[in-house]
């Protein structure tokens, strides 16, 4: 008996463990988080009550970074709005890499990749706007993004590599 299979029928957490390991591939976890995470980013940016981030956005924009630029505060809102949007799309892209995984399709790695290539494309623009409204404090927060979005596609390459 090898130890893949021992440990897949060990009893407790342990074994229960690895059965959830043998169920979910690192791909459909990684797809799951950054799914969720454009989803309720998105969403936020669309309920702006006091105690969501989208509405501290919008006022972000109103209070500081438009009048910096002499901007009428009036586009807080429709950047806000664009904003949410491309995020709830980079949602429903990391939906269809989990579906992928799921299902087990032949080019679910390339699809989870782009997924991440378009989100720090994403964060690089969101870092571009930041710079030119001189939000510098906002930098550090792409920048751990960026940082956690390249390390979840290193992580997919290595499991790419590692399932043959």
């Amino acid at each position: 008996m090898s130890d893949t299979s021992s440990s897949s029928t060990a009893p407790g957490l342990a074994g229960a463990l690895v059965r959830i390991h043998d169920k979910a591939s690192i791909g459909a976890v990684l797809s799951l988080y950054w799914f969720l995470f454009w989803v309720f980013n998105g969403l936020d940016k669309f309920f702006n009550a006091e105690s969501f981030f989208g509405a501290n956005f919008k006022m972000m924009l109103e209070g500081a970074l438009l009048p910096s630029l002499d901007l009428s505060t009036s586009l807080a809102s429709p950047i806000a709005i664009i904003v949410g949007v491309v995020e709830l799309l980079l949602g429903l892209l990391f939906l269809v890499a989990l579906a992928s995984f799921i299902r087990n399709k032949p080019h679910r790695y390339e699809v989870g990749t782009a997924c991440i290539g378009l989100s720090v494309l994403f964060f690089a623009m969101l870092s571009a706007g930041a710079i030119l409204f001189g939000a510098r404090d906002a930098m550090l927060q792409h920048g751990v993004f960026i940082g956690t979005l390249l390390l979840s596609g290193l992580t997919l390459s290595a499991s790419k590599r590692a399932a043959g």
